[in-house]
């Protein structure tokens, strides 16, 4: 039996690669051009996606979160969490530039005990605006 060429592995290796980052991903671009509800969800692999709007509280420290409604601090009722953000490089600069705004995220699932009690957690891979319904 001939052995296959070294790049028919590398390429096998490399489309292997690809397909795992698309899956990874969790939210296609496809809420940034169809208007889509709030909603929060797991994708395989560990992953979460979640769209809403984006608004940082007080609470617990400080912390990141997609609402389900857009906050008004004003009010005595705010809206409820999605999930809470966490930035994987602790850069919280792309956070900054979309509060207030209605946006998709997705990332993975922190595993283990949270200090935080708002809601589920995603670790940021992808974020961008999405279009509100």
């Amino acid at each position: 039996m001939t052995p296959r060429p070294y790049g028919a592995r590398v390429a096998w290796l490399l489309a292997l690669l690809v397909t795992a980052v698309v899956f990874a991903s969790g939210c296609t671009p496809e809420a940034e051009r169809t208007p889509v509800a709030p909603y929060y969800k797991t994708v395989p692999i560990g992953s979460a996606e979640v769209v809403g709007y984006l608004g940082h509280s007080d609470l617990e420290g400080g912390f990141w979160a997609v609402y389900d409604a857009k906050p008004d601090p004003s009010s005595s009722v705010q809206p409820k969490i999605l999930a809470v953000l966490i930035p994987v490089d602790s850069d919280e600069s792309a956070l900054v530039h979309f509060d207030g705004q209605y946006v998709w995220a997705a990332g993975r699932i922190p595993g283990g005990v949270s200090p935080r009690m708002a809601g589920p957690e995603i670790f940021v891979d992808g974020m961008g605006p999405a279009k509100e319904p």
